[in-house]
């Protein structure tokens, strides 16, 4: 107690004399300078917003450039069914889950597939990697880019290159029974 007395005005002192220096605020701004160039950057990256609903789809918004909805599904969103996207085209998929069950019941990810995957072999695999989120680490020269899962009220993204030979690539959720249950689309490559 008797140190307190000693303290606290030693507290006042170290605060009264401004507490940050020249120094500290050139890195705040230096820091704030990278946000901006990296904001910057990214501006070229097309950006698709993705949620994965309870019903086992991915849904949008509503109708955006460069997609194909179809029906409404959850609160009338309606379902996601094609991405296009020119060859070599940088592109973002932000993915957010909306659930109110727990992440061991409904969870979501992003799984953009080669043209030349076995998807169903893929998922077959996915529903026992539980331990690696559902991506089967034996199978990765199957896939182009994914996200991590989503648990309810979380979001994941991914940012990939699309590829350079046209043609049509499946994207899935890998979480057990979810592809099975028409969670997926085509990322169309022309």
């Amino acid at each position: 107690m008797r140190y307190l007395i000693y303290l606290l005005p030693l507290m006042f002192f170290i605060t009264a004399c401004g507490g940050g220096s020249s120094e500290q605020e050139q890195q705040a701004e230096s820091t704030a300078t990278e946000a901006q160039s990296s904001a910057d950057q990214s501006s070229d990256v097309r950006t698709i917003e993705i949620t994965g609903v309870d019903q086992m789809k991915f849904v949008v918004e509503g109708e955006a450039e460069g997609i194909t909805i179809g029906d409404p599904v959850a609160g009338g969103m309606p379902l996601l069914e094609t991405i296009t996207a020119s060859p070599g085209e940088e592109i973002r998929i932000v993915l957010t889950t909306e659930s109110d069950l727990p992440a061991s019941a409904m969870a979501h990810n992003f799984v953009l597939m080669t043209m030349e995957a076995d998807v169903q072999a893929f998922v077959n695999a996915a529903s026992k990697a539980r331990d690696n989120e559902y991506i089967p680490s034996d199978m990765s020269d199957q896939i182009i880019a994914h996200t991590d899962l989503a648990a309810g009220g979380e979001t994941v993204e991914v940012t990939f290159t699309a590829p350079e030979e046209t043609g049509e690539y499946e994207f899935i959720c890998s979480f057990p029974g979810h592809y099975a249950a028409g969670m997926k689309g085509i990322l169309k490559v022309e």
